[in-house]
């Protein structure tokens, strides 16, 4: 407990960057007065909580920005009925918008909605102001409310600048937060809990969603619409997300200024292509090989049928090819990334791996099958000097070669176990010599991305298994075991994890296990680290795809596992970038531009991948 308020307090007290991206100001970290006393039963109590330092849009988001959104097909198309007429000039604030609308943008943005304690900080200032002038009565040349001249929008900006340089957190549009509406702050009554929640609060579900038994979401600052009673800070409202109304608008936030906007960083600043690695030192293999098998993955009961997986059973098929055919989609977000490689599967990983050109791999799986299965490929790319010489020892006339080359690289175990590799061979050598054929063959879509599609990526993958950088374990990914022993291993050489491939094995999980959730954040991630994941779902596309390919900035989803809302791996779906959108956007004479690359783009997402450079996305074409 002691350590964790530690890092809390240095995560608050992280200090604002000098330059904060476009149209943003930073709200250091720190106490934050939320609520009020002698005012409505939902604003009660008056209490100080403690917000990490966070970057907020000064001025609400207008018609002209959301458009741009509009454009480059991320966002639903803003209602702009005859009778809406008066609200829809390009630079007023962007209403009607639906609390979806309003997330989706910032979405865009690379940005997020602001939790309500975040709102209220920036609102009220750090003494906890009445409003964001002060303590002195609301008048009409202080916001925009019912009774004032307008009876409609101003343009942000049209008033003084309250706490922080902030405009219009009173009056002008109402302002939706990130929050599930409940009628109390949460942990302040029976209704919420007992103890008032003084960290961080980000309301019911950590305001990921669904969050069983709320249906509405908050708003905050009051409006043109409604009287002076609702511009304080502390006031609160919920409304239903989908309701859209003219009086409804939204800025957004973030907690660094590395946005994650269109285009991402990996477009826009590709590492460079890293050496060869030199043949590691002793003391580097003692570290590399410092990692605890799960042995007891022979024990897992297998489920009841193929393709299912719990927490408590395994797929009683083993996967040894992949049926992820789209794997290339990844191809362009881990190339020449290096670190190390953290991933379970069959030979799928030996693509990442060559075309990140990672310097460490750790693979492991739960089915025995599949790790004997790379015992196999450890002792023929060792021998084959070319990719075709490596399909060629899965052919009848190299069994009893390729046999031979088994028992020669696996001498050292007992006589059972290097049985059961040559068993894996010898049963499945027929089905890995056709899947190893295909890909053999050129693919101009794929880009050069497959470790048999090149003689370089082969050359590369050989020389990881010579110098022993390929470790492939038993592993079950639900224990204390295997995963953070990796981590621990990856962080005595010094080496980030920079690709985390779990395939669709989260899916499997209605929530997401405690110790999993631990065994991802002990990961050593950096802004170049990414987790590739596959999910069967078709709740996020209407393609005619298999699988939806998802690549999730390591560090984000380390920050949102720490946070129990974020309950399974869907909730963090909510945050995606459809990366199909923006190939299809209009060119600056208002042309249409054809796609630039495939129609699969639409089956890939990005979730919080950080873009080169702090970035506003209204000031740059998408």
């Amino acid at each position: 407990m002691a350590f964790e308020l530690v890092l809390m307090w240095l995560v608050m007290a992280v200090p604002c960057e000098k330059t904060p991206p476009p149209g943003m100001v930073c709200i250091e970290g720190g106490d934050a007065v939320v609520g009020a006393d002698d005012r409505s039963a939902a604003e009660k109590p008056r209490h100080t909580v403690s917000v990490e330092t966070f970057y907020l849009d000064a001025k609400e988001v207008t018609v002209g920005d959301y458009s741009r959104c509009e454009r480059a097909g991320a966002c639903p198309r803003l209602p702009r009925p005859a009778y809406y007429a008066r609200f829809q000039k390009p630079e007023l604030p962007a209403v009607p918008v639906t609390w979806e609308m309003a997330h989706q943008y910032c979405v865009y943005a690379g940005k997020r909605l602001p939790t309500e304690a975040e709102w209220e900080k920036a609102a009220r200032g750090p003494e906890g102001r009445t409003y964001p002038w002060g303590e002195e009565a609301p008048s009409c040349n202080k916001a925009n409310y019912k009774g004032c001249p307008d009876n409609t929008t101003r343009p942000p900006g049209s008033y003084p600048a309250g706490a922080y340089g902030l405009y219009d957190m009173a009056g002008n549009g109402y302002e939706w937060v990130k929050d599930w509406w409940s009628p109390c702050y949460k942990g302040c009554d029976k209704a919420c809990g007992e103890d008032c929640l003084r960290a961080n609060p980000r309301g019911p579900c950590d305001g990921a969603r669904p969050c069983k038994g709320y249906t509405q979401r908050v708003l905050k600052g009051g409006s043109w619409y409604w009287p002076e009673e609702m511009l304080r800070g502390s006031w609160r409202r919920g409304e239903r997300p989908t309701s859209g109304l003219h009086r409804l608008s939204f800025r957004c936030a973030s907690t660094t200024t590395r946005l994650s906007a269109w285009p991402p960083r990996f477009r826009e600043e590709p590492p460079a292509r890293p050496a060869d690695p030199l043949p590691p030192s002793e003391e580097e293999r003692a570290k590399a090989l410092a990692v605890v098998e799960d042995t007891d993955i022979f024990q897992i009961p297998l489920c009841g049928r193929v393709g299912k997986a719990r927490v408590d059973c395994r797929d009683p098929m083993s996967y040894i090819k992949s049926n992820e055919v789209l794997q290339y989609l990844f191809g362009d977000v881990i190339k020449n990334v290096g670190g190390g490689y953290v991933g379970l599967g069959a030979d799928q990983g030996y693509s990442y791996i060559a075309h990140a050109r990672s310097q460490w791999a750790w693979i492991f799986d739960y089915d025995p099958t599949v790790i004997r299965l790379h015992h196999v490929l450890r002792a023929v790319v060792k021998r084959a000097a070319t990719r075709e010489d490596f399909v060629a020892a899965f052919t009848d006339k190299r069994v009893a070669a390729t046999r031979a080359a088994i028992e020669e690289e696996w001498a050292s175990l007992p006589k059972e176990e290097r049985a059961a590799i040559t068993g894996v061979f010898e049963r499945a050598r027929r089905q890995l010599w056709a899947n190893y054929t295909r890909q053999l063959r050129p693919a101009r879509w794929a880009g050069g991305f497959g470790w048999l599609q090149t003689d370089e990526n082969y050359r590369y993958m050989r020389l990881m298994y010579e110098q022993g950088r390929i470790i492939a374990i038993k592993g079950n990914m639900l224990t204390d075991k295997a995963l953070p022993s990796i981590a621990r291993a990856a962080r005595s050489l010094g080496v980030p994890i920079r690709v985390y491939y779990p395939s669709n094995a989260e899916e499997q999980w209605k929530q997401l296990p405690p110790q999993y959730r631990e065994n991802v954040r002990q990961l050593p991630f950096d802004e170049r680290s990414v987790i590739l994941r596959t999910l069967i779902s078709r709740k996020f596309h209407k393609s005619d795809a298999y699988w939806h390919y998802i690549v999730h900035s390591g560090l984000h989803a380390q920050e949102h596992l720490a946070l129990p809302g974020y309950a399974n791996v869907w909730s963090f779906m909510e945050d995606r970038q459809q990366v199909g959108a923006f190939f299809a956007t209009t060119s600056a004479d208002g042309a249409q531009k054809a796609p630039t690359r495939e129609r699969y783009l639409d089956f890939l997402s990005y979730i919080g991948m950080p873009s080169a450079v702090p970035s506003a996305v209204a000031e740059s074409k998408p």
